[in-house]
């Protein structure tokens, strides 16, 4: 799997004055209409990325960008931008406040240039992509409340990542896996602000928890090393006052979804967190780089 930047930026310039803004038609392009975040999971896809299960909001694209190889290389910090950087916006505290109009995506054209599929001209028809002086848009846009943005950046070295299945004797350290390695790429830093099911609950060693089955790595599973306290995370499902069960959908609380990797394992693929006297969860990394 590659993607090709080149094609990302030129999806959009192909359809200048050809798209108008509408949330509510195919978003993507394929009836003329688009908005920004159904335009740039169309262009990734069409550009190499993996097919998609449905044209994602910017609540979820992160999911989807990391697994086609992209790392987040700023959370409302200054960078350096290159071209197809995807920058991702939010008018709330974070991405996962930025549904519908509250958030807005688009793809760095070069370092000074930001292009997207907006509402800039107030939905005008065949005007939707737009280009704009990326330092003018931000200043325009935080003085509209942005409050938030993450950029997302493909991972330069895929040699390497290409590299990491290869086979190696049982006695030597196994080298990292891509997922490893883009969380290395983003010095050791996770983050944790999707939704998570609540698979399997057991009150083990004087604390609630839960395990997802995924982020365990499957079934086979030990709740010392792989249950996570329910408290915490939030219940998205029925709200924190009353009883998590299983099949609820969660969420890691403002405390703890933000943090860094304090350990890794190449040979399983998993990364180990601290989260305080809970001691050191271990996840599998691919799921917990699209947390």
């Amino acid at each position: 799997m590659t993607i090709n930047l080149d094609n990302v930026v030129g999806w959009y310039d192909d359809r200048k004055g050809a798209l108008t803004y509408s949330m509510l038609g195919s978003r993507n392009g394929a009836d003329g209409t688009a908005d920004c975040s159904g335009s740039i999971v169309q262009a990734l896809y069409e550009a190499g990325a993996t097919k998609y299960d449905w044209l994602y909001s910017t609540v979820d694209l992160g999911r989807y960008l990391a697994a086609n190889g992209f790392t987040r290389v700023s959370a409302n910090q200054d960078w350096s931008a290159q071209r197809g950087d995807i920058v991702l916006m939010s008018w709330g505290a974070d991405m996962s406040t930025s549904g519908g109009a509250g958030g807005h995506v688009g793809v760095m054209k070069d370092a000074n240039t930001f292009i997207s599929t907006d509402y800039w001209t107030g939905g005008q028809q065949g005007t939707a992509v737009s280009e704009h002086n990326w330092d003018e848009y931000y200043g325009v846009e935080v003085g509209n409340g942005l409050q938030y943005i993450e950029v997302w950046r493909l991972a330069a070295d895929e040699q390497a990542q290409n590299n990491t299945n290869e086979s190696y004797p049982d006695n030597d350290v196994a080298p990292d896996t891509p997922a490893i390695l883009r969380f290395k790429q983003f010095n050791n830093e996770f983050t944790a602000y999707n939704d998570i099911r609540v698979d399997e609950i057991k009150f083990v060693n004087g604390i609630w928890q839960f395990v997802n089955y995924d982020l365990a790595g499957g079934r086979d599973f030990d709740w010392t090393t792989h249950g996570i306290n329910l408290e915490r995370v939030d219940n998205q499902t029925r709200g924190n006052e009353v009883d998590t069960q299983v099949g609820d959908i969660v969420k890691f609380n403002s405390e703890n979804n933000e943090g860094t990797i304090d350990e890794y394992e190449s040979k399983s693929n998993a990364v180990g967190i601290d989260f305080h006297d809970d001691g050191r969860i271990w996840f599998d990394a691919d799921q917990a780089l699209a947390l």
